[in-house]
Order: C-alpha cells, then sequence, then structure tokens
C-alpha cells in the first residue's frame, strides 16, 4: 500500500486536501471520489512515479509527434482554440436539450462531418467509453481545451451543472477572440495604406525621379530643390540603408533573447505597458480576460485560492502575472482579494471598491462580471480611438510623401518645358 496526498472539491465547490492509502493511483482516485470528492491533483508521497505526477500527461493525439505540435504553437493554439470552442458549441447544444454528455459526445462523433472536430469528438468518446470524466478526457487534449475550461467543466460535473458553465465557457471563449480580431482589425487597415504608400514611393524614387533627373540633364536643366533633396535622401537610403537594417535586426535579436529571460522579460513586458494607448490596450486585455475567467469560475463553486491559481496562467503580460501572483500569495495568506489586489495597484481603484462589496454581500461572481463588463466597453473604445489615430497618421503620412514626390516630379517637369523653350 502506498500514501497519495490529494486534492479535490466538493459538491460545494469548497477546496480540499488530505491522504489516502492505496495500492496504486486508480485506487487512490476511486476511494476520494467514494467520499463524494472530485479530485483535481493526486501525487504518491515520497515516489517519482511519472504515472501519479500533479499534471496530467501531455498528450499528443492524432499521429503528431510533440515537436511538430509545439513547431508554430502561437498559430496551432489559435487554430485548436477555434475547433474546441466549436465542439463546446455542439456539445452545450445537445446536452442543453437533455442529452446526457456521453451521449452527446458519442452522436458527434457519428454525425460531425469537419474532420478535425470529428477527431476530437472520437477521441473523447474512446476516453468516456473507458470510464474517464469529460473534463478528465479534455485534460488530455490541451492543444483545443485549456486548463482552466477542463476545471470549470470538472466543478460542473461535480454538482451537475455541467450546462450553464458550459454556456459561461462559450461566452467567455466568444468574447476573448472578438477582442483579439478588433485588434488585428484595427491594425490591418494602417498597415495595408503605409505599404502601398511605401511602394508608390519606391516607384517614384527608383524609377521616375531617375529618368526626370536624366532628362534635366541631357536638356542642361537642374533638380530643383525638393527634387534633388528627395534623390540625395533615396540614394543616402540605399547606402545607408542596410547597414540600418542590420543593426535595427541585431538589436531587436539582442532586446528578444533578453525578454526570454525572467529580468529581461519583466522589464519587456512592463516596458509595454508604459508605451502611450497601446499599453492600455494591453492592460484592458488583460483585466477582461482576467475578470471573465475569474467569475465564470466562481459562478462553477470552484474555490478562491484554486481559482486564482487557474487564472494566474492566462496572464500573458510577466509583470501583470509576477504582480498577481504576488497578490494570490496574500490571498493564501488570509488576506482578502480585494485587499490584496489593492496593495499591488493591480485594478483601478473603483473596480476594487465593486469587488469589496462583491465580496462583502456574498456576491463576489456578479462583482467580478460587472467589472469584466466595465473592463470591455473601456478596451472597445480603446481600441476605437487607437484605429481613428493610427488610420489617421499613416493616411496622412502616406498623403505627405505622395505628395512631396508629385510636387518634386511636377516642378521637375516645369524645368525640363522651360529648358526646351530656351
Amino acid at each position: 500500500m502506498a500514501k497519495f496526498k490529494y486534492v479535490a472539491i466538493d459538491v460545494r465547490g469548497k477546496s480540499l486536501s488530505g491522504e489516502v492509502e492505496a495500492a496504486d493511483q486508480k485506487g487512490a482516485r476511486q476511494l476520494v471520489r467514494s467520499e463524494g470528492l472530485t479530485p483535481l491533483k493526486l501525487s504518491r508521497i515520497g515516489g517519482n512515479d511519472s504515472k501519479v505526477s500533479k499534471k496530467p500527461k501531455k498528450v499528443i493525439p492524432f499521429g503528431k509527434s510533440e515537436k511538430s505540435a509545439t513547431a508554430g504553437s502561437g498559430k496551432l493554439r489559435s487554430q485548436g482554440e477555434r475547433v474546441g470552442l466549436d465542439f463546446l458549441k455542439r456539445l452545450m447544444e445537445l446536452h442543453g436539450s437533455g442529452m446526457p454528455v456521453a451521449d452527446a459526445v458519442k452522436l458527434l462523433n457519428q454525425r460531425l462531418s469537419d474532420p478535425k472536430l470529428k477527431k476530437v469528438a472520437g477521441f473523447l468518446w474512446k476516453e468516456l467509453a473507458e470510464g474517464r470524466t469529460l473534463s478528465r478526457a479534455m485534460r488530455s487534449l490541451p492543444q483545443y481545451f485549456s486548463e482552466s475550461s477542463t476545471f470549470v467543466i470538472e466543478a460542473g460535473e461535480a454538482t451537475g451543472n455541467v450546462t450553464p458553465i458550459l454556456k459561461k465557457i462559450i461566452s467567455y471563449l466568444e468574447e476573448k477572440r472578438e477582442i483579439r480580431a478588433k485588434v488585428m482589425a484595427s491594425m490591418s487597415y494602417p498597415i495595408f495604406v503605409g505599404l502601398v504608400a511605401f511602394g508608390v514611393v519606391v516607384f517614384f524614387l527608383a524609377f521616375l525621379l531617375p529618368t526626370i533627373e536624366e532628362m534635366l540633364l541631357q536638356l542642361g536643366g537642374e533638380l530643383n530643390f525638393l527634387a534633388s533633396l528627395l534623390v540625395e535622401g533615396s540614394n543616402l537610403v540605399m547606402k545607408v540603408g542596410p547597414f540600418l537594417l542590420l543593426g535595427l535586426a541585431i538589436w531587436l535579436l539582442a532586446i528578444f533573447r533578453w525578454s526570454k529571460t525572467e529580468t529581461g522579460g519583466m522589464a519587456v513586458d512592463r516596458g509595454i505597458l508604459r508605451i502611450p494607448l497601446f499599453g492600455k490596450i494591453v492592460y484592458l486585455s488583460e483585466m477582461f480576460q482576467l475578470t471573465s475567467l475569474l467569475s465564470t469560475l466562481i459562478w462553477s463553486g470552484i474555490g478562491l485560492t484554486e481559482n486564482l491559481r487557474l487564472c494566474e496562467k492566462t496572464i500573458k503580460n510577466r509583470f501583470l502575472r509576477h504582480q498577481f501572483r504576488s497578490a494570490r500569495a496574500l490571498v493564501n495568506e488570509g488576506k482578502s482579494l480585494p485587499e490584496a489586489l489593492r496593495k499591488f495597484k493591480f485594478l483601478p481603484l473603483i473596480q476594487l471598491d465593486v469587488l469589496e462589496v462583491g465580496e462583502k454581500t456574498g456576491n463576489l461572481g456578479n462583482s467580478m462580471e460587472d467589472a469584466g463588463n466595465s473592463f470591455r466597453e473601456q478596451l472597445t473604445k480603446k481600441i476605437k480611438t487607437m484605429t481613428t489615430l493610427v488610420s489617421g497618421a499613416a493616411l496622412g503620412f502616406a498623403f505627405s510623401l505622395v505628395a512631396m514626390v508629385a510636387i518634386a516630379i511636377v516642378t521637375s517637369i516645369f524645368e525640363v518645358s522651360k529648358s526646351i523653350n530656351y
């Protein structure tokens, strides 16, 4: 018999820990479940058996190697989240109509035509058929379902409220994708305008102005000041440009390598938050995702300390993650959540006041949801402001360059006509 240490939640969502004796991990898990608890972590005391590690074993299904799964992780993660969201929507439709989860997954495996969704459904149905819960099966597909989502679903399974939990997860994921799409869309138009303007200027400087300059020289004329400035500037850029690009590439590479260290990463991410307007958008985006997920986790019935641990992993900005981790440590020591967040100035004061009232009245979930809605509104306004400013700046810069080149060409043509008349 071996001893196992466990962390579990009861039917009310309260986090508990303890020890059990069993022959293996499976037996220990059954003992924990027999007490009416849902195990979250299970590890053997005094052993390094990989079968009982604290974290679930990472599974790369469908014949993919781990190397291929980690390559291009950003793009694959985004695609995986989309597939996972589509699957959850279909599962919620069937389960919400009264069909048991296992039957719904089995039916999806039979009916779905999309290859990726069908493979996900097939894998989950196989796991469910072997006696595993839906949340545990999903935890084997981290590229499709985040750890926080699986824990929320596990809490829903323990309390018998899977349908409302699925609705909240779907709502959170959709809002997250919508915000990401807004940010990408706000930057696409200015980038397009800038590229077009750059292409027009390069065409004028590389092909049109040299031709006009050659014509003027043949006719004995000279370029005016503006045209000469553009030509000399383009020649200087052609000579010095490669060295500037090389220096910029080396500098960016050094910053990138430095950002991979703990100190460098904290400094870079803190610097990003200080960038006017863009830093505010990054902060509001992080706060919106954090408060939305926290409200979902609180409604699911999971204990606050476990909620904070799960939410910490979703914060991408390393400086904000460090601040949140420090606040979480104070909560674990017994301080209230608003008090801990206030000490590290993690949230605006008005949002902290709302959370403090919600905690005192027992409506922390509602208060967190209200805070998320407030952050979403502020984020939408900031994105619109950034889109307007960046678009205006890009258009102004592009028109200025094109106008400068056009004026230089027109005045040079006048010089040619004067030379011909003379």
